[in-house]
């Protein structure tokens, strides 16, 4: 007989060795039991209810719970922070409502909310437990700046226009795509480069986008008005479109250039041709010739045209060097000058040809008035 006890109580310690260890007081957690809404957008007012569980085997009394929120969450005003539960009984739960605001620069993310469990009224000793929040902001694009290379847009120029494009929004732009899009025949986005494949902005992420597109050589002196679009997919995965209207200065230059200079002996005057090589209108145009230190005429032209020319014309200088300088008003209102050198060096007929039309115009004429004579002479004999 002793001979079975003693193995039968063998197999009940080792059995009782292997049993879980009941606990010996209530055990609680906290559990989200709901979010609404859900996910919350920044700004929004969330309601969150959670169950304070007892999964102990011995009745829990007189807890106390404190919500602990920090940013982007603040408890509403007339919400209660702490709650005191006077019972929860084993293996069951007490449920707890709270009102928070959630901040609106919150960006997309899973954010943890504190409660600290105490016994009774003390709190030196207290339990820590957390809940996790998700928040899902919207992404806000803007264009920080655009400028262009060169900076000077010009007509017939093929430029890049570089962008920087920022996310001031509180969720990601995913999969971003921007596009150049002008209804102006002189702005022409060209081929690919016209379309742009970014990837994702995360919320205060700045990206810089170039982009390629040509000027007509026919293209005005203006501010072009073209059109951005960013196409995206939100937090939630949905497609979005965000458009922007930018304006491009096109800005030409203004080239003049001395292309031929002759002088007028009969009338006394040097005429000097002038072509504006440039892309853009010269305006309020003055030439000065100045020669030897001295002016030697002013002459004027309201305006001269982009591959058009000219003819100044000044009093005739046969020798010297000096500079023609031409003031202008460019595309901007601006008032410029150039100046360019100049060197004459003509010489005057020494006259031998004049004195020879003059010496054959007077035999021609004596000859006239001896044939003239001797006709009147002999008439006049004739008749004597």
């Amino acid at each position: 007989m002793k001979k079975i006890i003693f193995p039968a109580i063998m197999v009940l310690m080792l059995a009782a060795l292997s049993m879980p260890v009941i606990a010996e007081g209530p055990i609680l957690d906290v559990v989200l039991a709901n979010q609404n809404p859900y996910p919350v957008s920044p700004g929004d007012t969330l309601t969150i209810e959670i169950n304070l569980q007892n999964t102990g085997y011995v009745e829990a009394t007189d807890k106390t719970v404190e919500i602990m929120p920090k940013e982007p969450f603040t408890l509403l005003p007339g919400e209660d922070k702490i709650n005191v539960v006077s019972r929860i009984p084993s293996r069951d739960s007490h449920s707890l409502t709270y009102r928070l605001e959630v901040s609106s620069t919150a960006p997309t993310n899973s954010y943890p909310i504190e409660f600290r469990i105490y016994d009774g009224e003390t709190r030196d000793i207290y339990v820590e437990e957390s809940v996790s929040i998700n928040v899902e902001g919207e992404p806000n694009l803007v264009i920080d700046d655009l400028y262009t290379v060169p900076e000077d847009l010009e007509p017939g120029a093929i430029s890049d226009v570089i962008v920087r494009l920022k996310n001031i929004g509180t969720g990601s732009a995913n999969d971003l795509q921007l596009s150049l899009n002008s209804s102006h025949d002189e702005i022409k986005p060209i081929l690919a480069k016209g379309k742009v494949y970014v990837g994702d902005v995360d919320p205060g992420e700045t990206k810089m986008v170039t982009l390629s597109m040509s000027v007509d050589s026919v293209a005005e002196e203006k501010t072009y008005t073209v059109m951005l679009y960013a196409n995206y997919k939100g937090e939630d995965n949905a497609a979005a479109t965000d458009s922007f209207s930018v304006g491009l200065p096109v800005k030409g230059t203004i080239n003049l250039d001395i292309i031929k200079k002759e002088p007028n002996i009969e009338r006394g005057t040097i005429r000097i041709e002038v072509a504006n090589k440039g892309t853009t209108e010269a305006k309020s145009l003055e030439a000065k010739l100045i020669i030897n230190g001295e002016t030697v005429g002013i002459d004027y032209l309201s305006s001269l045209k982009a591959n058009k020319k000219t003819t100044f014309e000044f009093p005739l200088i046969l020798q010297g060097s000096g500079q023609l300088v031409m003031d202008y008003i460019g595309p901007g209102i601006e008032k410029n000058n150039v100046s360019k050198d100049i060197v004459l060096n003509y010489e005057k007929s020494n006259g031998s040809g004049d004195i020879t039309t003059t010496l054959v115009a007077a035999i021609v004429i004596i000859v006239i008035v001896y044939i003239l004579y001797r006709k009147f002479f002999k008439k006049k004999r004739s008749k004597d």
